[in-house]
């Protein structure tokens, strides 16, 4: 496979997440400003931290695409290329939850590079 090769997989990942993510959002959110407020309810309800909580979520989703992964002859539920987004997905959404509680998280030696 070659770079622009690639490039499009990504291009239509990131796609593919941002579109499950608008989609989602507005029901795991409940009205709520805090695109995190899901993790935060569940957490508190559940006795987990945000983080853990996002991580539960996100180890469901490494199951599915595992899943597929060692069975793609199985039927399934949802495309593995839905299951690739939502798992991008969480794992945003579990490094903000970390950053939210440590912002230097996002300082690093490559800074000039990436943010």
């Amino acid at each position: 496979m070659n770079i622009a090769e690639y490039k499009t997989i990504k291009r239509i990942l990131g796609l593919k997440a941002d579109h499950i993510e608008d989609t989602k959002r507005p029901a795991y959110t409940m009205g709520s400003d805090d695109v995190l407020a899901n993790f935060k309810r569940v957490a508190e309800s559940s006795g987990m931290t945000p983080a853990q909580c996002c991580l539960v979520y996100m180890l469901k989703h490494v199951d599915s695409v595992s899943s597929y992964i060692k069975n793609p002859d199985i039927p399934q539920a949802e495309s593995i290329l839905g299951r690739f987004a939502d798992l991008h997905n969480y794992v945003c959404l579990c490094l903000a939850l970390l950053v939210e509680e440590n912002d230097s998280l996002l300082k690093g030696e490559d800074d000039d590079e990436c943010v």
